[in-house]
């Protein structure tokens, strides 16, 4: 049996630890510990990887949406979302408007593997900008994601769709297509 933590620090190089130590605020020994743990930790009973187990990802019941927050023509709603059983994304939305031809809308969003934020990013939208696309690389990881907002009757709402691949003995990926949630304007 091949020992996929002797892989991935084979697989990952320097260059990709440090940039996902730099998103995630910590040491790069810190966060390859970190990951290598968590994937060596998702092998199954014989050392197999459970990562080729892929849900239609994301699912609704694998978004969790904190409380909403409300302030002056605002509201954010924070999420997380499972990709695979160690790799996520997790952000905010904050829209600000006082109606459906009057608003703009941030989203910050975090690519998480094993519990560290290993690549994010910000983007604003507004009513002439509805859609944005990233591609972030992190060695264990990458994904292809795209998020776009609609209106629906008085509320945005956030989608994604995308693939989202995770490194254990080679790539395992999954697509995903939903709408995470909507937010009253």
């Amino acid at each position: 049996m091949t020992d996929i933590k002797t892989a991935l620090e084979t697989h990952v190089s320097d260059r990709d630890w440090e940039m996902m130590a730099k998103h995630a605020g910590m040491p790069a020994a810190e966060v390859k510990k970190k990951v290598l743990n968590g994937i060596a930790n998702s092998l199954g009973a014989d050392g197999t990887a459970e990562l080729t187990t892929v849900s239609s990802a994301p699912v609704l019941s694998d978004l969790a949406l904190a409380p909403r927050t409300v302030a002056d023509d605002c509201a954010t709603q924070d999420f997380e979302v499972s990709l695979f059983k160690i790799i996520g994304i997790k952000g905010s939305l904050k829209v600000c408007g006082t109606n459906t031809s009057n608003w703009t809308a941030e989203l910050k969003v975090c690519l998480i593997v094993a519990g560290a934020s290993v690549w994010c990013t910000t983007y604003h939208f507004d009513p002439h900008n509805l859609s944005v696309c990233f591609s972030p690389t992190v060695g264990v990881a990458k994904a292809d994601l795209c998020f776009t907002v609609s209106i629906h009757s008085n509320k945005i709402c956030l989608s994604i769709k995308g693939k989202a691949c995770v490194w254990g003995l080679g790539w395992h990926c999954g697509k995903f297509n939903e709408q995470l949630f909507c937010i009253p304007i």
